[in-house]
């Protein structure tokens, strides 16, 4: 594995497949590391490569929703390198601990836990949004469980005015996204995001959005061009292959 440490400096969070440095009191280091995990697949596993993929398809995805009018974390709209590690510089945030997530093809969770509604690859008329809150599985033995309004109001993870504009945001993220690809030849089934707030206490999009929370196939082959790869038990070359590709296609870099 490669290096993924800034000299003089312990990272300030890190998780399996990140780490941020802070180099000042309003700008942090974001870098990746190259740790694929899937609970329901019970595979997790390092592939040297799909670190550099993600970092690329994250800078490309924040800067086209900058673009569009959408609040992020970034501070500067290029990958940078310090230390020779390649990362990308960000605001200082304070996390929003749900996973925003829209659905417009049936794929995944939704398959598994409601087979009587949906049968996979099933369309739906509009986006289903889900709502999970951000925990560890070692926690209570489930990963990630989901909210309904209800709870995120009445347990104050956010008020009724601040819940009703991260609905907003999903939407129009999840729409600029589904456009982009498809002008690509690329199917958008469903994707999560994650919200924080800034300094001025405005909710703006954060972390990742690449190949690991994006599932994409192509259009008419219908092969996975994102982290189902690998879901899929496809070997790590395939699955670093898969997320070139969509490199290739979506940000025209390898």
């Amino acid at each position: 594995m490669e290096n993924y440490f800034v000299t003089g400096k312990n990272p300030v969070v890190e998780g399996k497949s990140k780490k941020i440095y802070e180099l000042d009191n309003d700008t942090f280091f974001m870098c990746f590391k190259p740790h694929l995990r899937s609970i329901t697949s019970k595979r997790e596993e390092n592939i040297v490569g799909t670190d550099k993929q993600r970092l690329i398809a994250n800078m490309y995805f924040m800067n086209l929703l900058e673009s569009r009018g959408i609040k992020t974390q970034i501070k500067a709209n290029k990958i940078e390198n310090i230390d020779g590690i390649e990362g990308i510089k960000v605001k200082k945030i304070t996390t929003i601990p749900i996973e925003f997530i829209c659905r417009y093809y049936a794929s995944g969770s939704i398959v598994r836990l409601y087979p009587s509604l949906v049968k996979p690859g099933q369309k739906f008329k509009t986006p289903l949004y889900k709502f999970d809150l951000k925990q560890d599985i070692k926690v209570s033995g489930v990963d990630d469980p989901t909210l309904n309004e209800n709870y995120i109001v009445g347990l104050e993870l956010l008020t009724e005015k601040q819940f009703k504009e991260a609905k907003e945001i999903l939407a129009k993220v999840g729409e600029i996204i589904r456009e982009d690809l498809a002008s690509k030849n690329i199917k958008l089934i469903d994707m999560k995001m994650e919200l924080g707030f800034d300094k001025n206490g405005d909710i703006v999009v954060i972390d990742e959005i690449s190949q690991d929370c994006i599932r994409a196939n192509d259009i008419e082959t219908e092969e996975s061009l994102t982290k189902d790869a690998f879901r899929q038990f496809k070997s790590d070359e395939e699955v670093l292959n898969s997320y070139k590709e969509f490199n290739r296609r979506v940000v025209c870099e390898l």
